[in-house]
């Protein structure tokens, strides 16, 4: 299962560390997710997560579903959480959260490692202002 959106201008890859909230409590795995949202553990087993969307994101715990499944073949489902008036924010379930992303067609840069890690301001003038301000 890869990421997608409607025109996948982007492309990339993602990596997290789980919270230590969730870690300690329930463990390092996927199946912490499964305790954390309650899912019934008999029928469902997590296999992912997606997270979809900026201001407003949702949630979906990608499961195989053992009733569902037959003869050796998964039947996978996006079990999305609403969200809703939760206050569950994205640090409650990781630690840390790295997305890179390039452009779709780029063969040759996905693969490769930065040589050096630099500061923004050291090569510009950086003003006190909102970054959606007009100039």
């Amino acid at each position: 299962m890869k990421a997608d959106v409607s025109y996948n201008d982007f492309i990339g890859t993602a990596a997290a560390d789980i919270s230590d909230f969730l870690g300690s409590k329930f463990g390092d795995d996927l199946d912490s997710f499964g305790k954390y949202f309650k899912v019934d553990e008999t029928r469902f087993r997590v296999i992912g997560i997606s997270i979809y969307g900026t201001d407003s994101f949702s949630i979906s715990l990608l499961c195989v579903d053992k009733k569902k499944s037959k003869d050796g073949h998964d039947h996978i489902v996006s079990m999305r959480y609403d969200i809703d008036d939760d206050k569950l924010n994205l640090n409650m379930l990781f630690k840390r959260l790295h997305i890179v992303l390039h452009e779709r067609s780029d063969k040759k840069y996905p693969d490769l490692h930065y040589n050096e890690e630099v500061r923004f301001s050291d090569f510009h003038d950086v003003p006190n202002k909102d970054i959606n301000e007009e100039e």
